[in-house]
């Protein structure tokens, strides 16, 4: 399965470690995760002149989505795929 990111990217599921919500003004992880790791990842920006809403964090890139972090945990959950957008 794949998860669709926005933007016309989509990302298979076993490939996400983590998913950041980057709204809550609270929440430190992301920063302090790029701050440290940020040279060890290529930062694809799907959010296409947008907001940043959430981070998805896999292997070797670091998505950054204007796609809130609980559509895309919704998503996940429900199994959407491909033929869901097209």
């Amino acid at each position: 399965m794949y998860l669709h990111l926005g933007s016309d990217c989509m990302v298979k599921n076993s490939d996400i470690i983590a998913i950041f919500n980057l709204r809550d003004p609270q929440s430190t992880i992301y920063r302090d995760y790029v701050e440290k790791y940020g040279e060890q990842y290529e930062i694809v920006d799907i959010a296409e002149q947008e907001a940043y809403a959430s981070c998805i964090l896999t292997q070797r890139v670091i998505y950054l989505s204007a796609i809130s972090s609980l559509t895309l945990k919704k998503r996940l959950e429900e199994g959407w795929s491909r033929r869901d957008f097209g």
